[in-house]
């Protein structure tokens, strides 16, 4: 049953999220295919795994001439990226990895603070604090006090757990250091990251429900006031199970060293530490193939089913990273969304 009603719910999402010129052609024959394997997959015994990779084939298949058809932004175009201001950074702890890059903005405050954490599958293989440089700029720019995060890594001595989530609480919390000298109002702190960097972001907006007994635990976390994640990876066990290839095999795993421990995405994945009281932004691109639209869909519903304030935005014409690249129409409404966090609700 799983094998016929997994191609059923992909065709339904392409269906109403694929608005590019090709969607037409997209739809149909899309259609077409998973009506030919739900009908070999009803006549021939193909198990779980088999099914699963048959699918992501079909999907990789399909949307790759539409895709050709774009010209999708890649991280190597973040990292070439000219930035304006300056930033200052500042070490938080004794590694050479842990510390921060402080960009403010004009004028003399207090700053709204966007806590920023770049992705890269939480791996030291991939450029770090530069891939979020444009984002940080662009922050700056329009009136936020960017903290913008680097943290320790798989590769990295002391990477993946605790010491990833440690890092990245660590300069949260080292916030509330350097906020009187620096003007920063820690009453209106977003936490927000990019794919992993998103699952991070969400995950500090969450781990005040860390229990006592996990090494993570930290009786008075730095208050987040909402988190915008951009095609985060926000349910780590449903990434491992499904999505996690283009990050290598077992990335997840490792992350969380779920070999050594008993239940090692309790205090890690932050579909398991709902109810957090952080209002949160899920934003998620029709053509991301590293973090397809669907996982942030169900983490939405996971957050609005456990009593959150959680939306969801769908790019319907991006891939991976126009979300966070200054210079396209995506991150313009990504900027709104930062914007709108700030104006205060009325009474």
């Amino acid at each position: 049953m799983f094998v016929i009603h997994l191609p059923q719910c992909i065709y339904t999402h392409f269906r109403s999220s694929c608005q590019s010129n090709h969607s037409l052609y997209f739809y149909k024959k899309f259609k077409l295919i998973c009506l030919i394997f739900i009908i070999r997959a009803s006549t021939h015994n193909i198990n779980f795994c088999m099914s699963k990779l048959l699918t992501v084939l079909l999907v990789f298949l399909m949307i790759t001439p539409t895709l050709a058809a774009q010209d999708l932004v890649h991280w190597q175009d973040l990292l070439d990226a000219e930035t304006t201001r300056s930033f200052e950074r500042i070490q938080v702890g004794t590694d050479s990895l842990q510390f921060a890059d402080l960009w403010l903005p004009d004028g003399e405050g207090p700053h709204p603070v966007v806590i920023l954490i770049h992705g890269g599958c939480w791996q030291s293989i991939y450029p770090g604090v530069a891939l979020t440089n444009p984002m940080a700029d662009a922050l700056a720019r329009d009136g936020f006090a960017v903290w913008n995060v680097e943290y320790r890594r798989l590769g990295d001595d002391g990477g993946a757990y605790p010491g990833t989530f440690l890092d990245v609480a660590q300069s949260a919390d080292f916030l509330r250091e350097i906020a009187e000298i620096n003007h920063l109002n820690l009453d209106l702190v977003i936490a927000s990251g990019h794919s992993a960097g998103g699952h991070l972001a969400t995950w500090l907006a969450s781990r005040k429900n860390i229990s006592p007994e996990s090494p993570l635990y930290k009786s008075n976390p730095l208050q987040i006031h909402q988190s915008i994640s951009l095609a985060g990876i926000n349910n780590l066990e449903e990434y491992a199970r499904y999505g996690s290839a283009p990050c290598g095999e077992k990335t997840v795993e490792k992350l969380v060293d779920y070999l050594n421990r008993e239940s090692p995405f309790l205090d890690t994945s932050p579909a398991e530490l709902l109810p957090f009281s952080a209002s949160h932004v899920e934003i998620s691109a029709a053509f991301d193939s590293p973090v397809p639209p669907f996982f942030g869909r169900n983490f939405v519903r996971q957050v609005q089913n456990s009593g959150g304030n959680a939306s969801l935005i769908l790019q319907p014409e991006a891939g991976h990273y126009e979300m966070t690249a200054p210079w396209t129409h995506e991150w313009n409404q990504v900027l709104d969304l930062f914007r709108q966090s700030i104006i205060p609700i009325p009474e």
